[in-house]
Protein backbone atom coordinates (compact mmCIF):
# COMPACT_ATOMS: atom_id res chain seq x y z
CA UNK A 1 0.00 0.00 0.00
CA UNK A 2 1.39 3.37 -0.91
CA UNK A 3 1.78 5.73 2.02
CA UNK A 4 -0.01 9.04 2.01
CA UNK A 5 2.05 12.16 1.32
CA UNK A 6 1.19 13.43 4.79
CA UNK A 7 2.77 10.38 6.46
CA UNK A 8 5.86 10.64 4.26
CA UNK A 9 6.25 14.33 5.11
CA UNK A 10 5.91 13.59 8.83
CA UNK A 11 8.52 10.84 8.56
CA UNK A 12 10.84 13.16 6.64
CA UNK A 13 10.51 15.87 9.29
CA UNK A 14 11.19 13.34 12.06
CA UNK A 15 14.33 12.11 10.27
CA UNK A 16 15.56 15.69 9.77
CA UNK A 17 15.15 16.37 13.49
CA UNK A 18 17.08 13.19 14.34
CA UNK A 19 19.82 14.22 11.89
CA UNK A 20 20.15 17.60 13.61
CA UNK A 21 20.47 15.91 17.00
CA UNK A 22 23.08 13.50 15.61
CA UNK A 23 25.05 16.40 14.10
CA UNK A 24 25.26 18.03 17.54
CA UNK A 25 26.47 14.75 19.07
CA UNK A 26 29.02 14.23 16.30
CA UNK A 27 30.47 17.73 16.76
CA UNK A 28 30.75 17.13 20.51
CA UNK A 29 32.59 13.85 20.00
CA UNK A 30 34.89 15.38 17.39
CA UNK A 31 35.86 18.13 19.84
CA UNK A 32 36.64 15.57 22.55
CA UNK A 33 38.82 13.60 20.15
CA UNK A 34 40.60 16.69 18.85
CA UNK A 35 39.03 16.44 15.41
CA UNK A 36 38.21 19.73 13.74
CA UNK A 37 35.26 19.53 11.36
CA UNK A 38 35.42 21.53 8.15
CA UNK A 39 33.45 24.76 8.56
CA UNK A 40 29.97 25.26 7.20
CA UNK A 41 29.45 21.82 5.71
CA UNK A 42 26.13 21.47 3.98
CA UNK A 43 24.18 18.24 3.59
CA UNK A 44 25.46 17.62 0.05
CA UNK A 45 29.14 18.02 0.85
CA UNK A 46 29.03 16.51 4.33
CA UNK A 47 29.96 13.03 3.14
CA UNK A 48 32.53 14.26 0.62
CA UNK A 49 34.70 16.15 3.10
CA UNK A 50 36.61 14.26 5.74
CA UNK A 51 37.43 15.97 9.02
CA UNK A 52 40.94 17.22 9.69
CA UNK A 53 42.50 15.59 12.72
CA UNK A 54 44.49 17.87 14.99
CA UNK A 55 47.07 16.05 17.08
CA UNK A 56 48.81 17.73 20.00
CA UNK A 57 51.52 16.48 22.31
CA UNK A 58 48.78 15.72 24.84
CA UNK A 59 46.53 13.82 22.41
CA UNK A 60 48.95 11.49 20.62
CA UNK A 61 47.13 8.27 19.72
CA UNK A 62 48.77 4.89 20.31
CA UNK A 63 50.68 3.79 17.23
CA UNK A 64 51.02 7.31 15.81
CA UNK A 65 54.77 6.80 15.22
CA UNK A 66 54.61 3.09 14.38
CA UNK A 67 57.69 1.81 12.49
CA UNK A 68 59.40 5.23 12.46
CA UNK A 69 62.91 5.97 13.67
CA UNK A 70 63.24 8.56 16.41
CA UNK A 71 64.37 11.17 13.88
CA UNK A 72 61.47 10.41 11.54
CA UNK A 73 58.98 10.43 14.41
CA UNK A 74 60.34 13.75 15.71
CA UNK A 75 60.05 15.24 12.23
CA UNK A 76 56.44 14.02 11.99
CA UNK A 77 55.65 15.57 15.37
CA UNK A 78 57.23 18.91 14.44
CA UNK A 79 55.41 19.00 11.10
CA UNK A 80 52.12 18.87 12.98
CA UNK A 81 53.03 22.22 14.54
CA UNK A 82 54.75 24.28 11.80
CA UNK A 83 57.00 26.98 13.20
CA UNK A 84 56.47 25.83 16.80
CA UNK A 85 59.62 24.25 18.26
CA UNK A 86 59.33 21.52 20.90
CA UNK A 87 61.71 20.59 23.69
CA UNK A 88 63.43 17.21 23.77
CA UNK A 89 61.24 16.24 26.74
CA UNK A 90 58.02 17.19 24.90
CA UNK A 91 59.06 15.08 21.91
CA UNK A 92 59.98 12.15 24.17
CA UNK A 93 56.66 12.45 26.03
CA UNK A 94 54.84 12.28 22.69
CA UNK A 95 56.80 9.15 21.79
CA UNK A 96 55.89 7.51 25.07
CA UNK A 97 52.18 8.37 24.68
CA UNK A 98 52.19 6.73 21.27
CA UNK A 99 53.57 3.51 22.71
CA UNK A 100 57.22 3.81 21.64
CA UNK A 101 59.22 1.97 24.27
CA UNK A 102 61.57 4.79 25.28
CA UNK A 103 61.96 3.60 28.85
CA UNK A 104 65.72 3.53 29.41
CA UNK A 105 67.27 5.87 31.97
CA UNK A 106 69.08 7.79 29.26
CA UNK A 107 66.23 7.95 26.71
CA UNK A 108 66.26 11.77 26.84
CA UNK A 109 70.00 11.87 26.09
CA UNK A 110 69.64 9.36 23.25
CA UNK A 111 66.87 11.43 21.65
CA UNK A 112 68.85 14.66 22.11
CA UNK A 113 71.89 13.09 20.44
CA UNK A 114 69.76 11.75 17.58
CA UNK A 115 68.29 15.19 16.91
CA UNK A 116 71.64 16.97 17.26
CA UNK A 117 73.32 14.67 14.74
CA UNK A 118 70.61 15.04 12.11
CA UNK A 119 70.76 17.98 9.69
CA UNK A 120 66.94 17.97 9.60
CA UNK A 121 66.73 19.60 13.05
CA UNK A 122 67.82 22.96 14.38
CA UNK A 123 68.38 23.78 18.05
CA UNK A 124 66.34 26.88 18.81
CA UNK A 125 66.87 29.28 21.73
CA UNK A 126 69.11 26.71 23.39
CA UNK A 127 66.24 24.55 24.60
CA UNK A 128 63.91 23.48 21.80
CA UNK A 129 64.01 21.80 18.41
CA UNK A 130 62.60 22.95 15.11
CA UNK A 131 63.00 21.73 11.56
CA UNK A 132 66.02 23.21 9.77
CA UNK A 133 63.80 24.25 6.86
CA UNK A 134 61.97 26.66 9.21
CA UNK A 135 65.20 28.61 9.68
CA UNK A 136 66.74 29.16 6.23
CA UNK A 137 68.86 32.07 7.52
CA UNK A 138 70.58 29.79 10.06
CA UNK A 139 73.73 27.84 9.35
CA UNK A 140 73.30 24.78 7.17
CA UNK A 141 75.20 21.52 7.37
CA UNK A 142 76.70 20.17 4.22
CA UNK A 143 78.15 16.75 3.48
CA UNK A 144 81.75 17.13 2.32
CA UNK A 145 83.40 13.81 1.48
CA UNK A 146 81.50 11.90 4.14
CA UNK A 147 82.08 14.48 6.89
CA UNK A 148 79.66 17.06 8.17
CA UNK A 149 80.80 20.63 7.90
CA UNK A 150 79.00 23.71 9.13
CA UNK A 151 78.81 26.54 6.61
CA UNK A 152 77.01 29.89 6.63
CA UNK A 153 74.62 30.86 3.90
CA UNK A 154 75.36 34.22 2.33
Amino acid sequence: MPESPKNVLELLEQLRQERNELDVLIVGLERRLGIVSPGDRNADSQNLLSPKITVTVDSIPVGFFHNLSQADAAEKMLRLHPGQPLTTKEILDAFRKSGIGATSKNALTILYTTLKRSPRFERVAGKAWGLSEWYPEKRKRKDVEGQWETVSED
